[in-house]
């Protein structure tokens, strides 16, 4: 086997890169031609080709200096003047151009729909002691200038907690009204008729009553009035309602009572105004046993109010009174101070006090709403309150909890009180007047809470009174001095919570005791039991326009009263369902 030598060249690239190209070139050429030769010679003779194994090795670094440059700064051409002169010349170039007048096209927003209102409510009901509850209000929509409606309502109960039929009571309203606005003026008026029906119940327990018809006792009222009043900003402002109410019950008793009421003041400034008022009241009241007789009140009632300094809000003035009530012997004519005054004693706290006295009308109208079970023939009297003083303190806190807290003082004369007669009479009670100087104080305190959901308020009085009144029934000087069914203290709560606005909870609470009344069929003073009446209602809103209700009543079921020998109804529960449309 012949071995094959393999002849190596090695050419150094330091040579190379040492010689130029002039050279380089003439030693490669020899070189590759010598070559070529070989191989084609080998190729020709034996066939063979050596192998030559060329090897560059690079063992220098190519390195350039660093050459400098020079950079000169061209030197400033020297100023030369210029020949001539340039001058200048400032002219006002006056030029008139058309008026432009682009068309402006504002984008157009797409105008909100009106929400839709619902101005007319129904709602009817029915609970135990079968008790139909109906209500209805229609009225007029979406007129600035005038609005006017019909309201109705009626509740009644067909038994009670006396012998069922013999306590049934009820009460219908039906009122029209209607108010027209201009620029100027406001004018309004109303038509009104009410019925309240009651059956004199309190009667002794086991007797027996023949004919339930000697027991009832019905109130009906029908009334029309009218308003003016202005309408438009100015510094002098009034107000003028007058109205007529005539009354007639289940026997002979009526009355007809005229009222004119006014109310106007005159801004000076915004720390002084003028304030004028005014009320007349003309009652005519006959019974089987009382002949017509007309009583006559007038009260003027003018005032200043002003600022004397800041914070400090002061009204001077005085209440005059002319009457004509034949009790006792007092004159006609009396003048009452009328003085208020307010003082901001933080920006969300104020003091205030006031010094009054008026004459406080008293008629069948009124006792009738207060007592339905007075008796015929009462004598009635006006209230002489000859000093009123009160004093307190107001204010909010966090713009969500307000309260109130403060006492009063009054000296009242020939202030009344109810009293149930003897035997056969009582159920029924008579008005008796105190002739000397009733005394009357009251602490009270107030409390709110209110969010967008839930809102509670709450409210505490305490009464004390001083008469003699008990002494001139009895006739006896060591008789306990007491205001006869007039109660000591009274504590009301009233709360909503609505739940995602589909479920309303109303409950309300109140609570009142301290009441004495003399029951002459034993000459002994009888303390009431106190009461304690809780009454809740719940309303689901099915949708924007219809809702069923549930209403509970003395939910404790307490067994008090409010009159003696007169005890309420214990539980009740109505259901019913509302729609506004």
């Amino acid at each position: 086997m012949e071995i094959i030598r393999t002849k190596r060249m090695r050419v150094s690239l330091d040579y190379i890169v040492q010689k130029n190209w002039t050279e380089y070139r003439q030693l490669l050429l020899p070189l590759a031609f010598g070559l070529l030769t070989s191989i084609n010679a080998l190729a020709q003779g034996e066939g063979e080709i050596e192998k030559v194994e060329i090897e560059i090795v690079k063992s220098r670094e190519v390195s350039v200096p660093q050459a400098s440059r020079n950079f000169e700064k061209i030197a400033p051409r020297p100023v030369e003047p210029i020949k001539p002169e340039i001058s200048y010349q400032f002219k006002n170039l006056s030029f008139n151009v058309p008026d432009y007048n682009p068309v402006i096209r504002p984008l157009r927003l797409k105008s909100e729909s009106i929400s839709k209102i619902y101005g007319n409510y129904v709602s009817a009901g029915l609970g135990n002691y079968t008790s139909p509850y109906a209500e209805a209000y229609l009225t007029n929509k979406r007129n600035k200038n005038k609005y006017y409606g019909l309201k109705f309502f009626h509740r009644s109960f067909m038994s009670g907690p006396v012998d069922d039929k013999n306590s049934a009571s009820g009460n219908t309203n039906i009122r029209l009204f209607g108010k027209s606005m201009t620029n100027n003026v406001a004018v309004g008026g109303f038509l009104n008729y009410e019925n309240t029906a009651a059956y004199f119940y309190g009667y002794q327990p086991g007797s027996v009553v023949a004919d339930r018809s000697s027991i009832r006792q019905d109130y009906n009222i029908v009334s029309v009035g009218g308003e003016i009043e202005n309408s438009n900003l100015s510094n002098f402002t009034y107000d003028l309602k007058a109205g007529y109410s005539y009354l007639t019950d289940h026997y002979s008793a009526s009355e007809g009572e005229v009222n004119l009421n006014f109310l106007s003041q005159y801004k000076i400034d915004a720390k002084k105004r003028v304030i004028i008022n005014g009320d007349y009241y003309l009652i005519n009241r006959k019974d089987a046993l009382i002949n017509p007789n007309a009583r006559h009140i007038f009260k003027a009632k003018p005032a200043y109010q002003f600022t004397p300094m800041d914070k400090l809000t002061l009204t001077v003035g005085a209440n005059i009174v002319v009457e004509n009530d034949t009790i006792g012997k007092q004159n006609g004519l009396h003048v009452y101070p009328n003085l208020n005054g307010s003082y901001q004693l933080s920006p969300n706290v104020e003091g205030y006090a006031a010094l009054t006295g008026d004459i406080d009308k008293v008629s069948l109208h009124s006792l009738s709403r207060e007592n339905v079970w007075v008796n015929s023939n009462i004598d009635i009297f006006n209230t002489n309150r000859t000093l009123d003083f009160l004093a307190g303190l107001r204010g909010k806190v966090s713009g969500k909890v307000s309260f109130s807290t403060g006492l009063s003082y009054a000296t009242l004369k020939n202030f009344y009180y109810y009293q149930s007669g003897a035997g056969t009479l009582r159920s029924k009670f008579d008005v008796v007047y105190d002739n000397g100087n009733t005394q009357r104080f009251n602490f009270f305190g107030e409390l709110g809470y209110s969010n967008e959901s839930f809102k509670v308020s709450a409210r505490g009085d305490y009464y004390s009174y001083s008469t003699s009144i008990a002494n001139q029934i009895m006739n006896q000087n060591n008789f306990e001095k007491t205001a006869l069914n007039r109660p000591t203290y009274r504590v009301t709560v009233n709360s909503s919570y609505n739940i995602f606005e589909k479920v309303l909870i109303s409950a309300d609470f109140i609570a009142q005791g301290g009441i004495k009344a003399l029951d002459l069929d034993t000459n002994t003073l009888t303390s009431l039991t106190s009461a304690a009446d809780l009454n809740c209602k719940v309303n689901y809103f099915v949708s924007k326009q219809f809702s069923v209700f549930l209403n509970f009543n003395n939910v404790l079921s307490s067994n008090y009263q409010l009159y003696l020998n007169y005890p309420v109804r214990g539980f009740q529960v109505m259901g019913g369902a509302s729609w506004n449309f």
